[in-house]
């Protein structure tokens, strides 16, 4: 077995240095034969070693595999990501996961038939978990073809569906997280700060430092946020959240924290009381996204005020156009093409100002604007005969 030829030291002593699996290795011996031979011991050492590693890994089931690579980077994984790697193992490819990958006739037919059972997204989770563990011991991962996932659900509250939805949800018992998560935190983050206590109303800010998520073995504290900017201070945006948590510091009483399920059922609810868009958790971050959006704030602001790193995964997932965007868009264009006379835009305007009146009762300060408005017209139409 051939290894690096020893050199004599000062000392006179023979000395060898060898790499192996990107380690430095040294060997010192009194004599040069002898380094040889203990250099050549190690090496077949490592080298049998090695094989023996690899023919374990043959020896290992598609579950197994799975077991081995879930249990090698638990440290590193979030608990809510290990309980869904956990839950892949027990409830999908079970005809596989007692087999030994080359055991395997046809890695496709395998997904066809998970496909008539799950979801596109939940088999291509799945086999992605597959892969991982395949890779990560060493075996080919098989060429196969999956189904094409259909678009999220990326539903959200336009700007003028909040305000009904704040009115919805109030006095509900979940009405503080629901509140933080219209402040752009994600759910998890926000009934962290429940629990930790991180609103400040003193300075008029939200801490958001760490998120609880659920576990293999129930909710788990974690320490760090989802991305690196997740850690962050949130200025209190809505009167009612400061009210809110007021009124439990008078009453000397904690802010009750619920679980991610219950918030969800209650998020739902209040969407059909207030005749809003349906929306998720997640799809109350996606209003603040939108509605900063739509209120001009600056992407690098956005992005600090909801703890996102990366500008294209904004534009992808969160920022959407108001109809009240795309409305004003096109009015502008139409603008363009055909300009409005004095007499249209006060039309235009007195349209705008009873769709408010409709839609939020006999607002009595408008009533007057109103009616100087139409007096306008008239004198314009009459001026124009």
């Amino acid at each position: 077995m051939r290894v690096p030829e020893p050199r004599q030291l000062p000392s006179g002593s023979w000395f060898i240095q060898m790499r192996l699996g990107g380690q430095s290795v040294p060997v010192t011996e009194r004599t040069r034969a002898d380094c040889i031979k203990t250099a050549q011991l190690i090496k077949a050492e490592y080298l049998a070693g090695r094989e023996k590693k690899k023919g374990r890994n043959a020896q290992r089931t598609v579950g197994e595999l799975i077991d081995d690579y879930v249990s090698k980077y638990d440290s590193v994984l979030s608990p809510s990501t290990v309980r869904g790697y956990k839950t892949i193992r027990r409830t999908r490819f079970q005809q596989i996961m007692g087999l030994y990958p080359e055991r395997v006739t046809s890695w496709q037919m395998v997904i066809n038939q998970e496909l008539r059972q799950v979801s596109e997204k939940t088999v291509v989770n799945a086999w992605n978990l597959v892969a991982s563990a395949l890779r990560d011991a060493n075996h080919p991962v098989p060429d196969v073809k999956l189904a094409q996932v259909p678009e999220n659900d990326l539903s959200f509250l336009e700007p003028e569906e909040i305000p009904l939805f704040l009115d919805a949800i109030r006095g509900d018992p979940c009405e503080v997280e629901i509140l933080l998560e219209l402040h752009g935190l994600r759910s998890s983050e926000a009934r962290n700060v429940v629990k930790s206590h991180r609103i400040d109303l003193k300075r008029q800010l939200i801490t958001v430092q760490g998120a609880i998520v659920r576990g293999s073995e129930g909710e788990v504290e974690k320490k760090t946020n989802k991305s690196k900017k997740g850690t962050r201070t949130v200025y209190i945006l809505i009167p009612r959240l400061e009210e809110l948590v007021r009124e439990y510091e008078k009453r000397g009483e904690e802010i009750p924290m619920h679980g991610a399920s219950m918030i969800l059922e209650h998020v739902h609810a209040a969407c059909e009381r207030a005749g809003v868009t349906d929306v998720t958790n997640h799809g109350l971050r996606r209003s603040f996204a939108s509605l900063a959006y739509s209120c001009g704030i600056s992407e690098r602001v956005l992005m600090d005020m909801g703890g996102w790193n990366d500008p294209a995964t904004v534009h992808k997932f969160y920022i959407k156009l108001s109809q009240r965007d795309k409305t004003s868009a096109v009015d502008a264009l139409r603008c363009f093409y055909a300009p409005l006379d004095d007499a249209a835009r006060v039309r235009d305007a007195i349209e705008v100002l009873e769709g408010l009146c409709e839609r939020y009762g006999d607002l009595e300060a408008l009533q007057p604007v109103i009616r100087e408005a139409a007096k306008l017209v008239c004198a314009n139409e009459n001026k124009g005969k």
